[in-house]
């Protein structure tokens, strides 16, 4: 399982170490961390944060959603993973797929430059962790957590283990942010096209070809290694 992250002001942290991956090794930890996001953090939080190594910050959310709160020594990156594509968004409003892993493999095909963005500009990020938010740190962060974990071949069931934690936190995203955060409206929408929430993602996770994706997608050859290798912190693919 992903480490979780006590945060003041986060509810839906944690750190991408310690996944089983296929080869039998696991990712290493300080690398990446997926979150809610941080508007509500506080300063002790973001001594922790600074204290595992965070140095960038990259923003998943549309312009009009993004927040203020990231402090000046932290580099702050804003990439649109949405965009504003209605033709690809109304029909995955209307039936509820649009909050759930059922639209990713859609995303990937149609917007491929909206995820080689964020490739780049985690690739593209100074020395130290890199924490990616949207605003629930559920399927926006979940979509670029499957890439990630694909790029190291991490198991599906680890990644699956993964995409869970979200419903588990729930009710703390919740009363931190006093709002719903939808999870039985997530888990109904899934039911009616046959899933629960660990067959959804499984289901596209192993989908995704993340080298025949890389190509298609034409994504450069410092991004590649770059993700590939989770920055430099584990030995190039033979």
């Amino acid at each position: 399982m992903t480490s979780p992250l006590e945060i003041p002001g986060l509810a839906n942290a944690r750190d991408l170490g310690g996944l089983q991956r296929q080869d039998g090794s696991t990712t290493p930890f300080g690398v990446f961390i997926r979150s809610d996001a941080p508007d509500l953090v506080s300063l002790e939080g973001w001594d922790r944060l600074r204290e595992r190594g965070v140095a960038t910050v990259i923003d998943l959310r549309r312009p009009e959603e993004r927040t203020p709160g990231v402090p000046n020594d932290i580099d702050l990156v804003t990439v649109d993973l949405d965009g504003e594509d209605r033709a690809f968004w109304e029909p995955l409003e209307a039936d509820g797929r649009w909050g759930t892993p059922l639209y990713y493999v859609p995303h990937l095909s149609d917007l491929p430059h909206r995820m080689a963005a964020v490739l780049q500009a985690i690739a593209g990020a100074r020395p130290g962790g890199v924490l990616y938010h949207c605003a629930a740190g559920w399927d926006r962060t979940g979509l670029v957590t499957a890439m990630l974990l694909r790029a190291l071949d991490v198991t599906t069931d680890a990644a699956r283990a993964d995409y869970a934690t979200s419903f588990a936190n729930a009710p703390a995203m919740e009363t931190l942010r006093k709002r719903s955060q939808h999870a039985d409206e997530r888990i109904d929408v899934l039911s009616r096209f046959g899933h629960t929430p660990e067959s959804a993602f499984a289901s596209i996770y192993e989908t995704i070809d993340f080298d025949a994706w890389s190509i298609a997608a034409g994504i450069d050859s410092t991004t590649l290694d770059a993700i590939r290798t989770w920055r430099n912190t584990v030995p190039r693919p033979t």
